[in-house]
Formats: C-alpha cells, structure tokens, sequence
C-alpha cells in the first residue's frame, strides 16, 4: 500500500482564494470619506431654507414678540383641542379650524396665541400645509411611528431643541408662540 493521493479528477477547477481582491473604490466615493478622528472639511454657507436651533427664537429669525411653543404650552393645547372637539361635537370645531387653518392656527392655538409656521419661510402655513401635510400625511406617519415607540413619541417636544413632534418633523413646520399677532392675521378675521 502507497500514502499517495490520487491524482484530481480532469474537470477540477481549484477553489477561489479564501480573501479575494478588493475592487477598488470609485473616486466619487473615495472622497466623500475623511480618515477616522479627523473633522470634515467646513461647508461654509448654511443651505438655503434652513434654520438652525441658534437661529430659531433669535429676533433675526422670527418676529419680535414671537417665540419657540414650549412643551407645557403644546401639551396644553392638546388637551385644549380635545375639549374643543366634545363640547362642539367636533363638525363646530371642523368649521372653525377650516377658517383658521389658513393662517397656521387651530381653534386651541388661537384661544392660547399660538401658530404654526414654516420651517423654511419662517411665515405662517396656509390651509393646504396645515391639512394636507399635518393632518393627513402626517398622522398617517405618527399613526405608525407612536406604537411601534409605544407612545414615546409623544413626548418629543420635551427633548426635542425646537420643541418639534413627529406632526412638525414630517410636515416641516414649528409652533410658536404669537401673542401679538405679528403676521397680522387679526385684521383679517374679524
């Protein structure tokens, strides 16, 4: 008896080598990268539409007189409106935050001097932002993003730097507060 191996069959190809070569990366993407522990290069100007947390509430920003909605004021809203909708058995409320949504307002906002304005404009939203974007599209998202976070969410203007919900994140608006009407928006409600 030989210890010899028997020769391999003649349609054996060997196997590929256990790490095979890397491809090289495109250039497009070699220099998006920084080496670890390095900053990134300074962008310099701010894109355009965007306000940063500095920017938002400073008088360069927003009106005088109007600030960031805090969380105890938004959360007391909430509780407003839900009384609101019982007592007018909600088609009163339908028709009263039909004629203000077109200045960013909702029957509680109103009574409580608050509005909701856009992140880019820094104006008031119309109707179709407060419907379409808050209403419809997203509570549809925070109609899916509450329970799967079993109802966290619903906290996030206490942490959150603009004191933004998952309604202001989607639609891309902020609630602040206008006790002086600085849009002037009374003028054309009564």
């Amino acid at each position: 008896m030989s210890n010899t191996t028997p020769p391999p069959p003649p349609s054996f190809t060997p196997p590929p080598a256990p790490y095979p070569q890397q491809h090289p990366m495109p250039a497009a993407y070699a220099q998006q990268q920084q080496p670890y522990g390095q900053a990134p290069p300074a962008y310099g100007q701010v894109p355009p539409g965007y306000v940063s947390p500095q920017q938002f509430g400073q008088s360069g920003g927003l009106p005088a007189g109007v600030s960031p909605a805090g969380a105890g004021l938004r959360f007391g809203s909430y509780l407003l409106e839900s009384v609101l909708m019982v007592v007018t058995l909600y088609i009163g409320w339908i028709i009263w935050a039909a004629i203000l949504s077109s200045h960013g307002q909702t029957p509680a906002k109103k009574i409580l001097g608050v509005r909701v304005i856009d992140a880019t404009t820094l104006k008031p939203v119309g109707f179709g932002k407060m419907f379409l974007m808050r209403g419809l599209v997203a509570s549809f998202v925070a109609a899916i993003a509450i329970p799967i976070t079993l109802g966290i969410l619903l906290f996030m203007p206490f942490w959150d730097k603009r004191n933004q919900n998952i309604w202001d994140k989607v639609s891309g608006t902020y609630v602040v507060t206008d006790p002086n009407d600085a849009w002037g928006t009374k003028t054309v409600m009564q």
